[in-house]
């Protein structure tokens, strides 16, 4: 009898913690933003530091096409004694002085700089695509999220509804204990239900929070902010159309930038080769020098020439380098290209075994088995079932529930998946 007191005031401690960490959970945020998917796509591409971030890249890879365009500085260079031991003159400056000063310009020679400036337009384009692809990732981050957590508030309302009703039961057990009417094991396997209930209520609102703290960095709004997303299940039903593999792998090939940073890899190497072509041929400077005292005749002017002889060093090591990079992204490219009908191949076999599944389940079994266990509460309350018939019909209710929003959103996530793969929101919502 001691134990199983003590194991009573356990479970209502227990239930005590539970319900003080879910009204923690709760409180923490204040506000509530509700988003649809599409608004929630449109405040995310506006705030989202990454995306922003990685913005910043693109334009910074823009800025060295820029900067590629332009021509080498012309460079001067003055050359003035200091002493004149003739007039016994520092830094003579006068005519009986020397002063040289000479020009100089660089000309790269065989288009090296038209070949610098393609490769860094490549450069900027990989760039592109990485901010795109970048796009892709944390778009179906944000959608699965929004669409997890819908299913999951579902879940929790589901806990909430069938906690309160164990609870009053509870409570009206306990007056009858207190007469002697019932057993106090009765009592107490109803608060071990509430305990149970409890903890997996628990389990829902960390699950709600880890969602929330994503979806409160991926649209970087305020930490107190709730995101309450609005979701059309009667639409999302509608958004499976007819899915075709060939043109789903004919779509990824167009929109995949993740392929084409590969794609356009390969053309980088190719540009990059030529450019390690033109270094083999030598840059001429082109100068002119003046001369006051130092040559055969007073105030000389001359012009001056200068290019490496290309005897030794002919950039054999760069074209080599080039060359053998260019024959790794090909074979990169073709690897990737597998890797992305592969992606395709699975993510449409996934939503056609989940659109199986969920087409052969039953659309009122979820109101079925609330007026079912509706009336088997009101059931045991007149004593007309049995305690362990009760919570056999509960568990199996709350476990039968779960499972059916979980096919849900593993459902709504397979179709994000197929996006995802193809790299283009084929499915779309209002």
């Amino acid at each position: 009898m001691q134990r199983l007191i003590l194991f009573i005031v356990f479970l209502f401690a227990c239930g005590s913690q539970a319900r003080a960490q879910t009204a923690t959970l709760t409180a923490a945020r204040t506000d509530t933003l509700r988003l649809s998917i599409n608004e929630a796509e449109k405040l995310f591409t506006q705030n989202n530091l990454s995306l922003l971030s990685q913005k910043l890249q693109v334009n910074a890879a823009a800025a060295a096409v820029i900067q590629a365009r332009l021509f080498s500085n012309p460079t001067i260079s003055v050359e003035q004694n200091i002493y004149n031991p003739q007039n016994n003159r520092e830094f003579d400056v006068s005519k009986s002085g020397q002063l040289i000063v000479q020009v100089q310009q660089l000309f790269q020679l065989a288009g090296k700089r038209n070949k610098r400036v393609a490769v860094e337009q490549l450069n900027a384009r990989m760039t592109e695509y990485q901010y795109f692809d970048l796009l892709r990732s944390l778009r179906f981050e944000l959608r699965t999220s929004l669409l997890e957590l819908s299913y999951l508030l579902q879940n929790l309302k589901t806990y909430s509804d069938r906690i309160e009703p164990v609870r009053k039961l509870v409570g009206a057990f306990e007056t009858q204990y207190s007469k002697g009417n019932v057993a106090l094991k009765e009592v107490t396997r109803l608060k071990a239900l509430i305990f149970s209930l409890e903890n997996q209520r628990l389990d829902l609102l960390n699950q709600i929070n880890q969602h929330q703290a994503d979806l409160g960095i991926l649209l970087h709004v305020e930490p107190n902010v709730f995101v309450l997303p609005v979701i059309d299940q009667n639409q999302l039903n509608q958004v499976t159309a007819q899915l075709n593999l060939p043109e789903l792998l004919q779509t990824a090939t167009q929109n995949r930038y993740d392929l084409k940073i590969y794609q356009t890899g390969i053309a980088q190497q190719e540009a990059n080769l030529v450019y390690q072509k033109s270094l083999s041929v030598p840059d001429l400077t082109l100068g002119g020098v003046y001369d006051r005292q130092g040559s055969f005749v007073r105030d000389y002017t001359g012009l001056q020439a200068q290019i490496s002889l290309p005897v030794i060093n002919r950039n054999q090591g760069g074209i080599k380098i080039a060359q053998q990079l260019l024959e790794k992204s090909k074979l990169d490219y073709e690897q990737y290209q597998n890797q992305v009908e592969q992606d395709v191949v699975t993510a449409f076999s996934h939503v056609l075994t989940t659109n199986k599944l969920y087409s052969d389940f039953d659309a009122k079994f979820s109101q079925d088995f609330d007026k079912l266990i509706t009336g088997v509460t009101s059931s045991f309350s007149k004593r007309n079932i049995s305690l362990i018939e009760f919570i056999d019909y509960y568990e199996t209710y709350t476990e039968s529930i779960t499972q059916m929003l979980q096919l849900q959103s593993n459902r709504a996530r397979a179709l994000e998946e197929i996006n995802f793969a193809v790299g283009a929101p084929i499915i779309k919502y209002q």
